[in-house]
């Protein structure tokens, strides 16, 4: 299994601690937010890591994992984000040459309170299936949203201003090794980005589409009030162990 993070976009709604820094390079309880995204692949047992982000970050982060992550992994590669915005797009970024699914996604700015392991495992009962992670929301709209009538999957949606549904899609992901040739069939969104969603859709159009609720905490740090959320979350856990 290859794993792929992506550490793009502006991080605008943290500025201005992101006016001149990567928000996957902020502090977050004594280590850069990236070793924690990156530990989820770890605990998953993913050796093989692609970073997409940035062209003036990319040197950034090779630099810093060159160091006490990249013992963690087998593979890290490093991709430059160039042409398509959005996830979707982010996702086309990995040299065909290099592309071996099936595949593990996660988002730069998502921090798991356990291991993934459990879900990794939950996927190979159904590889030829996508398997998204789902957790429960105050604040659906910030996220895509997964619509859930007594069990099933009715449906999902990017961001909507009036969600009938409390479970937010987090930014983690497997997905089969026909990744890529879905992706390369999205086309830019209304607001311009090439969502994952759409990926999903196509999926789940094709009843090759599962989601499995988190049974432990998960933050997008990528606003002020959820990164303080992820440093509180982060220090229970350790006075706990």
């Amino acid at each position: 299994m290859q794993g792929i993070i992506l550490t793009g976009g502006k991080g605008s709604r943290l500025q201005p601690l992101t006016n001149h820094t990567n928000k996957h390079l902020l502090d977050v309880c004594g280590k850069p937010m990236i070793f924690h995204s990156l530990s989820i692949f770890v605990s998953a047992g993913v050796k093989d890591v692609t970073l997409v982000s940035n062209l003036e970050h990319i040197n950034q982060f090779e630099n810093l994992l060159a160091g006490e992550m990249a013992g963690h992994f087998e593979t890290i590669r490093f991709i430059a984000q160039k042409d398509k915005v959005g996830i979707a797009g982010s996702i086309q970024m990995m040299p065909e040459k290099e592309r071996r699914g099936p595949y593990m996604l996660v988002l730069g700015d998502n921090l798991l309170g356990g291991s993934a392991l459990k879900y990794r495992r939950r996927f190979e009962e159904k590889p030829d299936s996508t398997l998204m992670l789902l957790t429960e929301v105050l604040s659906p709209k910030e996220f895509g949203v997964a619509h859930i009538e007594k069990g099933n999957l009715e449906g999902i949606e990017e961001k909507p201003k009036k969600p009938n549904s409390r479970w937010a899609i987090t930014g983690i992901y497997f997905f089969p090794e026909d990744l890529f040739e879905i992706a390369a069939k999205v086309q830019p969104s209304a607001r311009g980005e090439y969502e994952v969603t759409d990926i999903l859709s196509d999926y789940m159009a094709q009843g090759r589409l599962e989601y499995q609720i988190l049974d432990c905490w998960w933050v997008d740090a990528g606003t002020h009030e959820s990164l303080a959320r992820a440093k509180s979350l982060l220090n229970g856990q350790r006075n706990n162990e």
